[in-house]
C-alpha cells in the first residue's frame, strides 16, 4: 500500500490490507452471498448459515491464482505463529508483554516487531510513537530476550534476598492497618452530613420567603462546592484503602512464592503475568518492573 492513498485520504490499517489480500476477486473469481439479510433486514456475515456460490473467471484477473494461494498460506502460517484463529477476529493467546510495556520518555505503549538481520532474526519491542514520529520520541527498541533475562535476574534477586528485602516490606504493609484512613473517613462523613443539613435549612428558609433568591443561590452553591470537595476526598481515601489491601495480599503471595521455589533459571510466562503489572523502558540499558504488590524494581538490560 506504499505510495497509494487510502480511501477518503485516511491511513492504511493492518485489517484493511489483510482484507484486500484475502479477497478472491483479484484473481478474476467471485463468491456470491458472503453476507445475508435476516427477517429484520439486518446484514450478517455468512458463516455457513446459507449457501455461497463461486463463479470462476467472472472478470479480468489482476493476480494469478498461484500468487493468491501463496499469500493465503503465508497469512495462515502467520496466524498460527501469533495464535490467531481465522474467523474469530480475536487473539486466542496474546503475547506475554502485549500492552504491558510503556515508554519512559513519552508514555506510549511498545509494539512487538520481528527484526531480520544477517546475524540472526529476533523479536524486539518498539515505542509506537517513535515508530510513527521519530522526532517526537527518541526511545529505540529493546529486545524481547533482554527483557526476559532482566525479569529472571529480578526474580532471582528476590529469591536470594527475600529475608533482607521482601520480608521487611511485607511486615511494613502488615503494620499499616488503615486506622488513620478510617478516622479521616469518619470525619468526612460527619462533615457531609452537616453540609446536607445546612442545605436543607436553606431550602426551608427559601420556601418560607425568609431568604432572598440571590442569597439562597450564593450560599447553596458554596455548600454544593464544599460537598463536591468532601466527596472527592472520600473517593481518594476509599481508593487508597483498596489499593493498600490489594498490595498487602500481593506482597504476601510473592513472598510465599520466592520462599518455596528455587531461584528462577529461565523465563516463565505465567509467573510474569502473576506478579507484574507493567514494564517501563527507561533507556535501552535499563527497565523498571512495576509489581502488583506496589514495588518498582529496576534492572539492567543485557543485550547479547
Amino acid at each position: 500500500a506504499d505510495g497509494v492513498q487510502a480511501r477518503k485520504g485516511g491511513k492504511w490499517t493492518a485489517g484493511t490490507i489483510k482484507g484486500i489480500l484475502a479477497n478472491e476477486k483479484y484473481t478474476g473469481d467471485v463468491v456470491f452471498q458472503k453476507t445475508y439479510t435476516d427477517t429484520n433486514y439486518n446484514r450478517h456475515k455468512n458463516n455457513g448459515e446459507h449457501n455461497q456460490y463461486l463463479v470462476e473467471e467472472h472478470h479480468e484477473a489482476i493476480i494469478s491464482h498461484e500468487d493468491f494461494d501463496r499469500v493465503q498460506k503465508l497469512m495462515t502460517q502467520n496466524g498460527k505463529e501469533k495464535s490467531i484463529e481465522k474467523g474469530t477476529g480475536k487473539y486466542q493467546k496474546r503475547y506475554t508483554f502485549s500492552g504491558k510495556i510503556k515508554c519512559g520518555e513519552c508514555g506510549s505503549v511498545f509494539k512487538r516487531r520481528q527484526h531480520y538481520k544477517p546475524s540472526g532474526d529476533y523479536i524486539a519491542w518498539c515505542c509506537n510513537r517513535h515508530l510513527d514520529h521519530k522526532h517526537e520520541c527518541s526511545m529505540k527498541y529493546v529486545t524481547d530476550e533482554s527483557i526476559k533475562r532482566a525479569f529472571v535476574t529480578m526474580m532471582r534477586k528476590l529469591s536470594m534476598t527475600h529475608k533482607q528485602f521482601l520480608q521487611p516490606f511485607v511486615s511494613a504493609l502488615d503494620m499499616v492497618d488503615g486506622k488513620e484512613q478510617f478516622l479521616q473517613l469518619s470525619v468526612l462523613d460527619e462533615q457531609m452530613e452537616k453540609n446536607t443539613e445546612q442545605r436543607q435549612v436553606l431550602v426551608n428558609l427559601m420556601a418560607g420567603g425568609i431568604l432572598e433568591p440571590a442569597v439562597f443561590n450564593r450560599e447553596n452553591n458554596e455548600l454544593l462546592a464544599e460537598m463536591n470537595h468532601f466527596q472527592e476526598e472520600r473517593e481518594k481515601l476509599t481508593g487508597s484503602l483498596k489499593v493498600y489491601k490489594k498490595q498487602a495480599i500481593e506482597a504476601q503471595k510473592l513472598l510465599k512464592f520466592v520462599m518455596k521455589q528455587e531461584p528462577m533459571t529461565q523465563f516463565q510466562d505465567e509467573i510474569f503475568m502473576e506478579y507484574v503489572d507493567e514494564i517501563t523502558v527507561l533507556s535501552r540499558e535499563e527497565i523498571a518492573f512495576s509489581l502488583r504488590c506496589g514495588l518498582e524494581l529496576k534492572e539492567r538490560l543485557v543485550n547479547e
